[in-house]
C-alpha cells in the first residue's frame, strides 16, 4: 500500500516493552510493569536507565541492567503520552491524554502539576536556554511555557502552577473529512474551521480554497453522471489529506481520453498507473532491462500526471494505509543509489511489474445487446450478444451500429445526428460510456440492453 513510529526505542502495543541488540539483531530482555500499551520512552544519556510512559496512566523509571522497575509516578488519570527530560538526568515532564503536563523529580519521585493544555498532549520540548517548554497538543497551535525560577511546593493535588502560556505558534486548521469526486481525479476537503478545499489526485495539488462551503451541496454540483471505479481511498485521519492504494483495486480505474486538439486518436490510461509511475519516475531497477523507449515512456507519464518533487510517500505493510511502516520517501529522492537499493528489495510485486514490466491488468469487459428500439422490446436470446471495454462510449457503439448493422455511412460527423441509443427508454449521450450506463441507467447485474432509434 502507499500512503501520503518512536526512534530509537521499541514502542509496543502490548504492555511489556522489549530490548534488543542491534548489532546482533537479537532480543536481551523484556520489562514488565505496565499493564496496558507503552505510548512513550526515553533512555538516559549513559543507556542505564529508561523512562516509560503509558495509556495507563503511570510513568515508570526503569533499570536496563537489572531490567526492573525502580520507580513509578502515577500523576496521570489517561494516559501519559509525551516524556521529557531534563538536562543531566534530574527531572522529567510528562504530558498526558488528560492534557495535564507534570514535573517529576527523579531522585526524590516528588510530582508537581505544572500546567493544564487545551487539549491532549501529543509531545514536550524543553528549552534549556529559556528555561521553558514547548508543548504539542492534538490541535494545530504549539504553546511555549516558562518554568519558574524558584521551586515551588504545588502538588499534584493543586491548581496548575503556570495559568497561560508565554506565547503561541499558531497553526492551520487540520482537515477533518474528506469526499471524492465522480470523476475519480478530484477531492473535496473540510477543515476543523468548516473550510472547504478542492484536490487533484492526479497532481498532488490545492486546485481552488472552496471557503465557507455546504459539502453536500458542493459535491452535487460538481458531481457528473459518470461511473468510474474506486482505484484509491482518501484518508483524512493525520490532518492531511492521504491518499492510500492498494493491489486490489488500484488499476482498476481505465479511461479513454482524447490526445489531439481534434478530439481524435483515443488513448487509453490508466489513473493508478499514472500515479504509480509518477511516484517513481526517477527510480532505476537493479537488474531491469534497457529498454531504449524507458525515457519516451517516462516522458509521456510526466506529461499526463506530474508531481511535484517533494510529493511523500510510504511503502505500508497492512491494508487502507494502516501497519508497519516499511520506508518513506520524496519523489525526487527515488534515484538516489542509496534509496533505490532500499526499494529494490521492499517495492511490491504488482508496483514492480507496472513500473519495470511496464505490465497491465487487462482491461474489464461488459456484456450488452444491441436491438431496434420498440416500446415493449421481446425477450432477449443469446444471439446477437457482444462484449466491449467497460469504458467504451457510447459514441463507439453508435459508429458501430452504422457501420456493422445499417450500413456504412456518408461520414462520421453524421452519424451521431442520425442514430440515437437508449437504455430503459432513456436516450444517452455519446460521451457516455458502457460502465456509466449500466451502473447509473441500466443498474442490474444482467447484461446491459441497449436499443437505437434512426432519426
Amino acid at each position: 500500500n502507499w500512503i501520503y513510529i518512536l526512534d530509537k526505542a521499541v514502542v509496543s502495543t502490548q504492555s511489556t516493552g522489549r530490548m534488543w541488540d542491534p548489532r546482533a539483531c537479537t532480543k536481551t530482555g523484556k520489562l514488565k510493569g505496565h499493564t496496558e500499551n507503552v505510548k512513550a520512552l526515553v533512555l538516559s544519556p549513559d543507556g542505564t536507565q529508561l523512562l516509560s510512559g503509558g495509556t495507563d496512566g503511570t510513568v515508570r523509571l526503569w533499570s536496563i541492567g537489572q531490567h526492573r522497575c525502580i520507580a513509578t509516578f502515577r500523576n496521570h488519570t489517561q494516559g501519559a503520552w509525551a516524556i521529557a527530560v531534563a538536562e543531566g538526568w534530574t527531572k522529567f515532564y510528562s504530558g498526558g491524554r488528560e492534557a495535564t503536563l507534570f514535573e517529576s523529580d527523579l531522585k526524590t519521585s516528588e510530582s508537581t502539576f505544572l500546567l493544564k493544555e487545551s487539549a491532549s498532549i501529543l509531545d514536550v520540548v524543553v528549552d534549556n536556554e529559556s528555561n521553558s517548554l514547548w508543548v504539542g497538543t492534538t490541535k494545530t497551535s504549539v504553546n511555549k511555557w516558562e518554568l519558574p525560577s524558584v521551586k515551588s511546593n504545588h502538588t499534584i493535588t493543586d491548581k496548575p502552577l503556570i495559568s497561560s502560556p508565554a506565547a503561541t505558534i499558531k497553526g492551520g486548521d487540520g482537515l477533518k473529512s474528506a469526499v471524492v469526486l465522480s470523476d475519480k481525479q478530484h477531492v473535496i476537503c473540510t477543515d476543523s474551521a468548516g473550510n472547504g478545499f478542492l484536490y487533484n489526485v492526479l497532481g498532488a495539488k490545492l486546485v481552488k480554497e472552496l471557503g465557507k462551503v455546504d459539502v453536500k451541496e458542493e459535491v452535487a454540483a460538481r458531481n457528473k453522471q459518470e461511473f468510474i471505479p474506486n482505484w484509491f481511498s482518501a484518508d483524512v485521519k493525520t490532518g492531511m489529506l492521504t491518499i492510500c492504494l492498494d493491489e486490489t483495486d488500484c488499476y482498476s480505474a481505465w479511461v479513454c481520453v482524447k490526445d489531439d486538439m481534434d478530439g481524435n486518436n483515443d488513448n487509453k490510461i490508466n489513473y493508478g498507473g499514472l500515479i504509480i509511475q509518477a511516484l517513481l519516475q526517477n527510480w532505476v531497477c537493479a537488474g531491469a532491462p534497457n529498454d531504449p523507449t524507458e525515457q519516451e515512456c517516462r516522458a509521456l507519464y510526466s506529461k499526463q500526471c506530474a508531481l511535484p518533487p517533494h510529493t511523500p510517500f510510504a511503502l505500508i505493510e497492512g491494508s487502507d494505509g494502516c501497519g508497519r511502516t516499511l520506508f518513506r520517501i520524496r519523489v525526487d529522492e527515488t534515484g538516489n543509489p542509496n534509496d533505490s537499493r532500499i526499494l529494490d528489495e521492499l517495492i511490491p510485486g504488482w508496483v514492480y511489474d507496472l513500473r519495470v514490466k511496464n505490465e497491465m491488468p487487462k482491461f474489464t469487459k461488459i456484456a450488452f445487446y444491441i436491438e431496434p428500439y420498440a416500446e415493449d422490446p421481446p425477450p432477449k436470446s443469446r444471439e446477437g450478444r457482444l462484449s466491449a471495454n467497460d469504458f467504451l462510449a457510447i459514441s463507439k457503439v453508435i459508429e458501430y451500429v452504422g457501420d456493422k448493422i445499417l450500413g456504412p455511412q456518408e461520414g462520421p460527423s453524421q452519424v451521431e445526428h442520425e442514430i440515437v441509443i437508449f437504455c430503459n427508454k432513456q436516450q444517452l449521450e455519446p460521451h457516455m460510456d458502457l460502465r456509466t450506463v449500466k451502473h447509473t441507467i441500466w443498474k442490474s447485474g444482467s447484461d446491459l440492453r441497449l436499443m437505437y432509434m434512426v432519426t
